[in-house]
């Protein structure tokens, strides 16, 4: 018979964060827009996507978080216009990337929503919104742990073509260590 701590996997010195959570995708409102949502979305291997434009711009994204996007034709990308697989492998280059201080009772914290290399570290949920319009994109982390939420969002738009932004709040409480 195991003792409780001869099943919980460590990195180190520190506890491995697991969860069991489905798969789930559900319609949702965010602001004015209509999303479809897919909860826990980096338990799926990865799909692309694309977002359209009114124009003559174009986006293709990973549910990784890589992507290229471009004018007119791949002659004119942004980013390297590539296959799937290397939109893949090319998220922390291309993608959305940051990298968040936070401090609890006296304790510094570091997070990197949507790392690969931090998977694990922190309890967290992955969830993944398009609009219903196809020309919006929110990749979103809730950190448990921490109690805090990191939201960045790709948008195709008339004359300038792309753009993002990102958000972070603090809309739950941590969890106690």
């Amino acid at each position: 018979m195991s003792t409780p701590n001869e099943s919980v996997m460590c990195r180190g010195a520190s506890p491995i964060a697991s969860s069991d959570a489905k798969v789930r995708g559900q319609w949702v409102t965010l602001g004015t827009d209509r999303f479809y949502r897919i909860s826990n979305v980096d338990r799926m291997p990865p799909f692309l996507m694309s977002l359209v434009s009114d124009s003559d711009h174009w986006m293709f994204v990973s549910s990784s978080g890589g992507l290229t996007a471009g004018r007119r034709n791949s002659d004119n990308a942004l980013f390297p216009y590539c296959t799937e697989d290397k939109l893949e492998d090319n998220a922390a280059n291309t993608g959305s990337r940051t990298i968040i201080w936070a401090e609890r009772d006296g304790r510094r914290y570091v997070w990197e929503p949507f790392s690969k290399a931090g998977r694990g570290l922190y309890d967290t949920t992955t969830n993944l919104y398009k609009n219903v319009a196809g020309n919006k994109l929110v990749f979103e982390e809730v950190n448990h742990d921490l109690g805090l939420e990191f939201r960045s969002l790709w948008t195709m738009s008339g004359p300038t073509g792309s753009g993002s932004s990102s958000s972070r709040r603090s809309p739950t409480r941590p969890r106690p260590p």
